[in-house]
């Protein structure tokens, strides 16, 4: 690290061992800041310095979150906004407490981890103590796809006792779970936040207004943006990419030394692309401002335009059929 660069850009009165890959010109940022720079930017890669190198870190350990608003009427609703502040209150602990840490020991050894393990079980103790919930760790899922997932994990409060929540839809919301999410720059781990407090249907049209499209509508884990769909999309057109080797180069950019040991999600990938596609061709034949139903598409409705094409009263005349020249193949120059 070069001398001088402890501390903070962007506060510049606490100590820093945080920088971001992908930002333009990375600079040394403390928790709390990195952490609030990527707000709107949950995707970028970081990395933490040890004491003698940056290894790669996952902006979950400094406590960032995905919030899915609501995409109709009160954007962030009362419970939503109860977790964002207990959250918010949590990792301001684990701010204060790494900022011990470095002041004590950043010059006379390695930077100390704040352990995230620990952390997430005060905020578990938290929300027991808060909200009465009984919240089970599904780590132990992060190494199966979606469609192995059993139907009584990852929804976070489906096993609470209902006598001891005093509002119906904190059983309904899905807090610090992992996620995976695939983006155009590698698969990502991060937590969650959302609620269901309109129903058990809203949480997919919550995330697709998100730009976050789910490889299930129930039990979702894993998340595909809109980016690295259209991406692909791109890269198959102009590239002749195939889905397998566009799902490792994400593996190898996730983990450049080790893509072998990134979970292979090439089964979900497809069939995402394949939706992906068939989205595409709606809002391009007008399915996205219209009343049409998209169970009612019919035959050729989905074509694409050509100009190129003969077309009576665009590009030929209406009476072509009645030119004595139209069996006429070339001219003779």
């Amino acid at each position: 690290m070069p001398d001088g660069a402890g501390m903070c850009r962007h506060c510049n009165k606490s100590r820093a061992v945080w920088r971001c890959k992908d930002c333009h010109q990375p600079s040394l940022r403390c928790r709390a800041c990195i952490r609030f720079v990527h707000l709107e930017n949950p995707f970028h890669r970081i990395e933490r310095w040890t004491g003698s190198y940056f290894r790669p870190a996952e902006l979950r350990e400094a406590g960032l979150y995905l919030l899915i608003r609501h995409h109709s009427g009160v954007s962030v609703c009362e419970t939503l906004s109860r977790w964002c502040t207990l959250l918010d209150s949590a990792e301001s602990v684990s701010d204060r407490d790494e900022q011990e840490l470095l002041r004590g020991e950043m010059t006379i050894g390695p930077v100390p981890d704040i352990p995230r393990p620990e952390d997430e079980d005060e905020v578990m103790d938290m929300l027991q103590d808060e909200f009465g919930m009984e919240i089970e760790d599904d780590d132990e899922d992060d190494d199966i796809g979606d469609d192995e997932i059993d139907e009584d994990e990852n929804e976070m409060g489906r096993n609470a006792d209902p006598g001891l929540n005093t509002d119906p839809a904190l059983a309904a919301a899905t807090i610090l779970s992992p996620h995976r999410v695939v983006h155009t720059n590698g698969i990502h781990s991060i937590a969650l936040v959302s609620c269901q407090c309109r129903g058990e249907e809203i949480l997919p049209l919550d995330l697709v207004a998100s730009q976050l499209f789910p490889a299930s509508l129930k039990r979702i884990r894993t998340l595909f943006t809109a980016q690295v769909l259209d991406h692909f999309r791109l890269s198959n057109l102009e590239l002749k990419a195939s889905a397998y080797q566009y799902y490792q180069l994400l593996r190898r950019i996730t983990k450049p030394m080790a893509p072998g040991e990134v979970l292979n999600l090439y089964r979900e990938f497809r069939r995402m692309t394949r939706i992906w596609r068939w989205m595409k061709r709606l809002k391009w034949a007008g399915y996205a401002g219209s009343s049409k139903k998209v169970s009612e598409v019919q035959p050729g409705e989905l074509a694409i335009f050509c100009p190129a094409c003969p077309q009576a009263g665009i590009n030929i005349p209406d009476n072509w059929r009645e030119d004595n020249a139209r069996h006429v193949f070339y001219f003779m120059v």
